[in-house]
């Protein structure tokens, strides 16, 4: 923007573009359906003028349409060749952001597949050991462990 006291019309566009980019930042972490009238008309513009922003929206769209509890109906081999195509679609639009999460994603690919097939996740178990986590963290320098093991039984029964 131009440091003189008034602002020009470039200035004043600049902070439109701003102005409509802070509105939509809600709406893209939701899916198309759940926006209104006016979240309709607001993303459009947003995606008009910036198209690596759509292009990323798209794949984060495509990524949690497969990652949907209703495909768990399809077999594991179309599965894996949809979440491979995803894949390739991430390494053609080239951005580092979603390289990261192809990382994160390949590493547990066996267990976030395993989840079409048993249509359950380890969630439970992972608050569960977290609690115990807090719990141990919090009473920290128990001279006795037994009594201690006896409390966590206790508390988490």
């Amino acid at each position: 923007m131009s440091k003189g006291k008034e602002k020009t019309e470039q200035d004043k566009e600049i902070l439109i573009k701003l102005d409509v980019l802070k509105h939509c930042r809600y709406r893209l972490t939701q899916s198309p359906d759940k926006w209104s009238e006016a979240g309709i008309d607001i993303m459009y513009q947003v995606f008009e003028n910036n198209n690596e922003l759509s292009e990323a929206y798209d794949l984060s769209q495509k990524f949690k349409k497969w990652y949907d509890i209703s495909n768990h109906i399809k077999s594991k081999s179309i599965i894996i060749q949809e979440l491979h195509q995803w894949y390739l679609e991430v390494k053609k639009s080239g951005f580092d952001e979603f390289t990261s999460v192809v990382k994160m994603i390949r590493k547990h690919e066996y267990e976030i597949i395993n989840f079409f097939e048993c249509k359950q996740t380890n969630a439970k178990a992972e608050r569960l050991n977290g609690k115990i986590n807090r719990f141990i963290s919090n009473n920290y320098g128990v001279k006795d462990k037994d009594f201690a093991l006896y409390r966590i039984a206790k508390y988490f029964s």
